[in-house]
């Protein structure tokens, strides 16, 4: 005897998560995180590289980086007074380095996406919260309101730690990072990174970073030519992905360079 169909409305919370959680939505939001800290970092132009440097108004402002790179990412309108609208249902998102997310007054009782980060562990997760008032602490001074422990227990999570895009220079041997950054900006640090750091993809935000100037890209295809003399060899997947899987590696991010020794040539570089 077949079972009795499941008559239950589906909630608006039901629906948005079912919207979040299908295609590659959850992966593009990771994307999405990693350029708002990045473009917050601001790299190129401070040579900062963490968000242990930001300012506490950056960190403030990352929030509303965040909402933006997510609306562009996921091709979602800004609907006001809350942020986007999901299967015509008004969301808001918010965003927490630290899982103390913070509701407005005009989110009280609406569905809202929860999303943190962790640049250091490089893992980001996402859920999505029906924001009743029993669920909210008390107002503090700006209105705003933390979600209680009770309220906790009822956000769904669709996406819970999972790998965050990692952060290059962050993740990079402090010895080898250090001594990049004591290079003069330019030349110099990119011709040393790409001699140093050997057959791993090298995001172009790191290249920027070191170089701080107008066309670092410049800088790369200068240090590749003076590397090519030491026998390693400056590739990029949009142009060399042929000799990139010729030489034995996988694919590598279309943003990304990747330096290898070349075969060809036996003597190991002098560092």
């Amino acid at each position: 005897m077949p079972k009795p169909r499941d008559e239950r409305p589906i909630s608006e919370l039901e629906t948005v998560s079912s919207w979040l959680g299908s295609g590659d939505r959850i992966p593009r939001l990771g994307g999405a995180i990693r350029r708002a800290i990045d473009w917050v970092i601001d790299g190129a132009r401070t040579r900062r590289y963490c968000l242990a440097e930001l300012e506490t108004s950056e960190k403030i402002y990352l929030g509303n980086r965040v909402e933006h790179e997510v609306l562009f990412e996921l091709s979602l309108s800004k609907t006001p007074p809350l942020d986007t609208a999901i299967c015509s249902i008004p969301v808001d998102i918010k965003f927490s380095l630290r899982t103390n997310w913070m509701i407005p007054p005009e989110a009280t009782n609406h569905i809202c996406v929860l999303l943190s980060a962790d640049d250091d562990t490089s893992a980001y997760s996402c859920g999505v919260f029906h924001a009743l008032s029993s669920y909210l602490a008390k107002p503090n001074r700006d209105r705003k309101r933390g979600i209680l422990a009770r309220g906790r227990s009822h956000v769904s999570w669709i996406a819970d730690r999972l790998p965050l895009p990692r952060n290059f220079l962050l993740h990079l041997d402090s010895s080898v990072r250090d001594r990049l950054f004591a290079l003069p900006p330019g030349q110099p640090a990119i011709t040393q990174l790409f001699r140093t750091v050997i057959g791993k993809p090298i995001p172009k935000i790191a290249v920027d970073t070191l170089a701080r100037q107008i066309d670092p890209h410049k800088r790369v295809r200068d240090a590749r030519k003076a590397l090519s003399k030491e026998g390693i060899e400056v590739l990029s997947e949009r142009y060399d992905k042929d000799r990139i899987a010729q030489l034995g590696n996988a694919p590598i991010p279309s943003d990304c360079w990747i330096s290898i020794r070349s075969p060809r040539i036996g003597k190991k570089p002098r560092e």
